[in-house]
């Protein structure tokens, strides 16, 4: 299966009046998303499930790629994608899915991370992947395991022109 994780994009700044779970996207953020969903959209792989982070920043993010990707399914918050959850609760999604199988999952650092070294098969792999907002990489790996997969990409939004592939 392909597992497309892709971080938030940039968000507003956290302050006293306003709670983390309804930041949301900044302009720079909203582009980047644009960006990154053009170029999964130009890419090989085309998406069967989209789950994200019931955050604010997390759901405008899914739908912006969802726009992006026409992408015609459900988008599902998903509270094992909240902040400070891990991700790797999000298996019990997906081992219902097929090895042909897409799945996009939009969450926060640094549980994306420590999740995508995870799926890599290696938790010291995580000091060496890099998740700025909007950034997305994505994985090939058996549903058995949900390890030792291989990288098809990373990219960081920053890396893309405003066209995107």
């Amino acid at each position: 299966m392909k597992i497309i994780l892709v971080r938030h994009g940039e968000a507003e700044n956290p302050s006293s009046s306003l709670s983390d779970q309804v930041r949301t996207l900044t302009d720079k953020g909203v582009t980047d998303i644009h960006k990154i969903g053009k170029f999964i959209k130009n890419s090989s792989l085309k998406v069967n499930q989209l789950y994200y982070s019931p955050y604010l920043r997390t759901k405008k993010t899914a739908e912006i790629l969802s726009e992006e990707l026409e992408f015609q399914g459900d988008l599902k918050p998903a509270e094992e994608l909240a902040a400070g959850n891990g991700c790797t609760d999000i298996i019990s999604y997906l081992v219902n899915c097929s090895n042909s199988d897409t799945v996009l999952l939009v969450g926060h650092n640094p549980d994306i991370t420590y999740f995508a070294a995870r799926l890599l098969g290696n938790t010291h792999t995580a000091e060496n992947l890099i998740f700025q907002p909007g950034s997305t990489v994505a994985i090939n790996v058996a549903r058995e395991k949900f390890s030792q997969g291989q990288i098809i990409w990373a990219i960081s939004p920053d890396y893309l022109n405003n066209e995107s592939n």
